[in-house]
């Protein structure tokens, strides 16, 4: 029974924490960063602001959720620490969970007080996805107990649990390349796709050249993804969870591309926008489960 709890426990942690991560998203791409003027934790020096314009209503709603959900994954990450510290990577992911769950907290603030750069708020959202990703991860191990009282350990070789490990590093490199693109007002530095600007190579040093850099690194990851792909069609196909997991990642990354595309040819509607964070922190997840289970002792 108290197996069942944690579970759905972690449920409710991870759904929060993609909640977040989405609110966040909101928060930026309707501007409403400042819809609490330069106070935090405060709005506007009120506890809850008298005066609720819609920027208001969203920053302040992203605080409060943020807010509560850093409580429930300090609660997760306790909790899943004393029920199964004995389980590898359980006590790390538990400790990943809670410090950037609090530390892009207190990064959002700073950037509220500071008006921080571009690259401290693209940090923001690459901290709440590492903490999104281990929560995520720890409730797998949850469900591993739950439901098999045993771990996932493939049988894979060395250079392929390199190469899990290799993508998840380049993915993260990636989506930090995709929030400067949006903390820079470079979403748009490509009026068309798949050419930019009606050219294949726009000039570099300009908001064209960030948009386009971004778009050949997401290309490189999307034909990394389909050769892995092929090798675990080829090699690993018993390999139930691999062969999943990776069918997922393409899956995500196409949708990903896609959502990315619409976000220019639909200047950037909020659907599309919210659309492609979502996929990217479901890829980031889901990839961060392959490298965990990559890394497990091999099944005899």
């Amino acid at each position: 029974m108290r197996q069942n709890k944690l579970f759905i426990f972690s449920i409710v942690a991870t759904l929060g924490m993609f909640i977040v991560i989405l609110m966040g998203a909101l928060v930026t791409n309707t501007g409403s960063a400042n819809g609490c003027g330069r106070s935090w934790p405060l709005c506007y020096g009120e506890v809850v602001p008298s005066d609720v314009k819609k920027e208001t209503l969203i920053e302040f709603s992203h605080r409060i959720i943020s807010g509560l959900m850093g409580l429930i994954v300090i609660i997760h990450a306790i909790w899943s620490w004393l029920r199964y510290a004995h389980i590898k990577w359980t006590k790390l992911l538990a400790v990943l969970s809670v410090f950037f769950v609090a530390f892009q907290g207190l990064l959002g603030g700073a950037a509220v007080i500071w008006q921080q750069s571009s690259f401290i708020l693209a940090l923001h959202f690459g901290f709440s996805l590492i903490s999104f990703a281990s929560v995520l991860m720890l409730t797998i191990i949850v469900y591993e107990q739950t439901r098999y009282r045993t771990t996932i350990r493939p049988k894979i070789t060395t250079a392929m649990r390199l190469n899990l490990t290799g993508m998840f590093i380049y993915l993260y490199l990636l989506i930090y390349s995709g929030a400067f693109v949006r903390h820079t007002d470079s979403a748009l530095g490509c009026r068309g796709w798949p050419l930019c600007n009606g050219e294949w190579i726009p000039e570099l040093y300009s908001r064209a050249g960030v948009q386009f850099i971004h778009r050949v690194l997401a290309g490189v990851l999307i034909i990394w993804l389909a050769t892995t792909f092929i090798r675990v069609v080829l090699k690993y196909r018993d390999e139930v969870w691999l062969y999943w997991g990776i069918t997922l990642s393409i899956g995500l990354i196409l949708l990903q591309a896609f959502t990315g595309a619409m976000v220019v040819l639909t200047l950037m509607d909020i659907s599309f926008l919210l659309l492609h964070a979502s996929f990217v922190t479901l890829l980031f997840g889901a990839l961060g489960f392959l490298v965990m289970i990559a890394w497990r002792k091999p099944r005899s």
